[in-house]
């Protein structure tokens, strides 16, 4: 080999050993540095002819394990989206307090249940009629405390994703401009990307906590970003999210994904590939804290404001409503029942169990409802249920409705109704004829019928919707307004200012009955009601049933379950990111015992090929001399 082709080989060699020894001093001094990835450089001969005639160093790479950086990625989202549910659930399950401390509902409703079982042995006693009333408003204003409470989570969320909006936005920027420069120097040949590839990464790191994200290598490279369901949000181009944040959340605001019905934020990609797509009409982000915060909003804390509005519901129901049943009448031609229907409004229900021609049993439960459009079957919870409405505005009285109805469902023309007056009393009268061999019959008729103050019946408007001053029967204009019923509930403000009404039910009532308190008492705690699976209890085929202590404990019972489960998620989501982040971390760290080594080996290296520039230059030496 010719002298002058072992100095350039030898140059070649330290030019090389050096860019090595940059490699692995940047090494070791980030060994401890958040985020830096091992760096490495490899060589490659020189070629030319079949000659090796020098080395070359190669770009520099880092050392990661991409395949567990994707795993850990995708696990940091679903960890985000089980921590964020945690945090808000067990905020929700502070709201409502232990079972034993005196601030929870339990407790309170067990004072007022207390404080009603004295009035109902000393009635007379004025002290304990104003303590009931004192313990009636202490009820209806934890509700109202609790609905607040609910209402502040879903409002904190509508900001939480507003919040992160924002930051995905700059995190894509920010991805968008790195991604650019690792592009632009990479294509330098040599030079070095990898540390504009770890802050690249980190930003992506800290995005995948927002939301699922795919990320796909692209030649030069270069990158590009979706969501799991393959919606794009960067390919050379970075798109721009944008959420329409309502200012004020109430029980009243919804989300919909028709927008006239819609009164909440949604997120939609305003500017950059697929503009105007909708993403959570869509169902796009399934995971990370935008999806948890989503669904906290919209599903989980709706379904604990509707389970506290049907507290109120069933508290106001059952204590201004009286169970009334029918009484049996007849004579030689029909047979039936009478049935006290005085203070019917709508909302109200008649059970009119019979039994057709044929002899095949069925049963209506028609609604009172004045004009508009009549209830349909979904208005009682009771799988299978036939409801028909009875207008209590038309020219046809209510028997003759309820006739009608059943002559309808019936195919024949046995029965018939009508209702008289006498005074403040209302009866309705339903029969059917016996004259025929085969005939239709009526077999029960059960309502269930408001109550005034002092209309004769223990039942009484203690708890009213404040913003109609009446108790709720689940129909109000022909709507119903249970929506935000926990927030509205109040005690009658005619009880607040005469305490004696939680006795008194009728004029002439005696100072020592006790037959309202102890009336309102059994409502409670024996009056069994079927209630709606909307309220995330139960199912629409096997409704939950029970007396409204039974909904109370159940409701506490599935709140704790809630935040358990969402616990044990949550911790055990935590241990798989854990671990894959170990991996993930270890994957790229620097081991300052192997840099060390690198570090030998790179001085001897460079050692050898200096001592052949050494040897080069003593024979170029010696030939220079030979001609002097």
């Amino acid at each position: 080999m010719p002298v002058s082709s072992a100095l350039s080989t030898a140059l070649s060699g330290i030019r090389t050993t050096q860019q090595q020894l940059g490699v692995t001093s940047a090494n070791i001094a980030n060994a401890k540095s958040t985020g830096y990835s091992r760096q490495t450089i490899s060589s490659t001969a020189q070629v030319a002819n079949s000659r090796v005639y020098g080395v070359e160093a190669n770009q520099v790479t880092r050392e990661i394990n991409l395949l567990v950086q994707k795993q850990w990625r995708t696990s940091q989202a679903n960890s985000a989206y089980a921590d964020t549910r945690v945090t808000a659930l067990s905020a929700l399950d502070s709201y409502w307090g232990a079972p034993n401390s005196s601030s929870s509902l339990n407790s309170i409703y067990g004072d007022f249940s207390t404080t009603l079982q004295k009035l109902a042995t000393t009635p007379n006693d004025t002290a304990t009629q104003g303590s009931a009333v004192s313990a009636a408003q202490n009820l209806v204003s934890r509700l109202n405390q609790l609905s607040g409470d609910v209402q502040s989570l879903r409002q904190e969320a509508e900001s939480n994703i507003a919040n992160a909006v924002s930051r995905v936005n700059a995190l894509l920027s920010t991805i968008a401009d790195l991604d650019k420069q690792v592009v632009a120097v990479g294509a330098g040949g040599t030079n070095s990307t990898s540390a504009l590839q770890d802050k690249r990464d980190a930003a992506i790191d800290e995005l995948s906590e927002y939301m699922d994200i795919h990320v796909t290598d692209q030649p030069g490279g270069g990158i590009a970003i979706s969501l799991t369901d393959g919606t794009q949000l960067y390919d050379d181009v970075a798109v721009t999210l944008s959420f329409d944040q309502q200012g004020v959340v109430d029980a009243s605001r919804v989300y919909s994904t028709e927008d006239s019905q819609r009164s909440l934020g949604t997120i939609r990609i305003s500017s950059g590939p697929g503009s105007g797509v909708d993403l959570f009409k869509s169902g796009s982000i399934r995971s990370g804290k935008i999806a948890a915060y989503k669904e906290l909003r919209d599903e989980t804390l709706v379904n604990a404001q509707a389970q506290l509005d049907t507290i109120a519901a069933t508290l106001s129901k059952a204590t201004s409503t009286r169970q009334a049943s029918g009484t049996a009448v007849g004579d030689a031609t029909t047979a039936g029942y009478t049935l006290d229907i005085s203070g019917l409004t709508e909302g109200n229900t008649l059970k009119v169990e019979y039994t057709d021609a044929s002899g095949a049993k069925g049963a209506i439960t028609f609604v009172a409802y004045k004009g508009g459009t009549a209830p349909g079957n979904g208005f009682t919870p009771e799988p299978g249920d036939t409801v028909v409405g009875i207008d209590l505005t038309s020219a046809t009285d209510v028997g003759a409705q309820i006739a009608n109805a059943l002559n309808a469902a019936t195919g024949g023309s046995d029965f018939s109704g009508s209702v008289s007056t006498s005074g403040s009393t209302s009866t309705v009268s339903l029969s059917a004829t016996t004259v025929p061999a085969s005939h239709g019959s009526i077999t029960s008729v059960v309502g269930e019928i408001s109550s005034g103050e002092q209309d004769g019946y223990q039942a009484y408007p203690l708890f009213v919707d404040g913003s109609t001053g009446k108790a709720y029967t689940g129909l109000t204009n022909g709507t119903d307004t249970i929506t935000g019923l926990a927030a509205r509930i109040s005690v009658n403000p005619k009880v607040v200012a005469d305490p004696s009404l939680t006795v008194k039910y009728g004029s002439d009532t005696l100072s020592g009955d006790g037959t309202r308190p102890q009336a309102i008492l059994d409502a409670l705690d024996s009056r069994v009601y079927s209630y709606s699976a909307s309220i995330g209890i139960g199912s629409a085929t096997t409704p939950f049933k029970g007396t409204f202590e039974g909904l109370l404990s159940q409701v506490v019972n599935t709140q704790g379950a809630l935040v358990e489960d969402a616990q044990n998620v949550a911790d055990g989501q935590s241990v798989v990111t854990s671990n894959l982040k170990e991996r993930y971390d270890n994957s790229r760290s620097v081991d300052l015992d192997t840099e060390l080594m690198a570090l030998i080996q790179l001085q001897t290296s460079y050692s050898a090929n200096a001592r052949v520039l050494s040897v080069a230059q003593e024979l170029m030496d010696t030939l220079m001399n030979t001609f002097k």
